[in-house]
């Protein structure tokens, strides 16, 4: 359904889509805490709730009607970078709080990052090179590690057949 952006009904779909989103998130750093801690039992019960979090967030993110589209996820991280860790980190200076404006900086700096890997992977795709490589180096199949030396991946993976798009270059 198109619902009114403007309504309070939208802005508390959107809501509740970082409220979920968060859910999910802080369940995940419990588990691992509760993992660590030897705690195995509660740390099962928080990655269980942690994925039904995760499913409520993409129930509430569906309701929003937002194109999906690399243009949006660069603009946003550029936002990010260029925008509100910045915001943040002068508001945390103006209080006090030198240590926390540094955060909300490298913050910023890792997502303008994630801008940078997103328009490359924009750039490369656009240009047919996202699987060439000027000289030999390393692939590796993200699904299940499986590693080839070449300019170019394997067309398919020799163990466990998925298609050359489960590779990248390493590093």
């Amino acid at each position: 359904m198109n619902y009114n952006s403007k309504s309070e009904s939208f802005t508390n779909i959107k809501k509740a889509f970082g409220d979920e989103a968060a859910g999910h998130v802080r369940y995940m750093i419990l588990s691992e805490k509760a993992e660590n801690d030897g705690n195995g039992d509660l740390a099962r019960i928080y990655r269980r709730l942690s994925e039904e979090e995760l499913s409520h967030a993409r129930l509430w993110y569906g309701e929003q009607n937002e194109s999906d589209t690399l243009e949006n996820s660069i603009s946003s991280e550029g936002t990010q970078a260029a925008t509100t860790y910045p915001q943040y980190a002068a508001m945390a200076e103006m209080e006090g709080y030198e240590a926390l404006a540094d955060r909300f900086i490298a913050n910023g700096k890792a997502e303008g990052g994630h801008r940078e890997q997103l328009m490359k992977y924009k750039r490369e795709k656009n240009n047919g090179k996202m699987y060439e490589s000027q000289e030999d180096c390393v692939w590796r199949c993200t699904r299940c590690g499986y590693r080839h030396m070449g300019t170019t991946p394997p067309k398919r993976c020799p163990l466990c057949d998925y298609g050359h798009t489960a590779y990248e270059k390493e590093l």
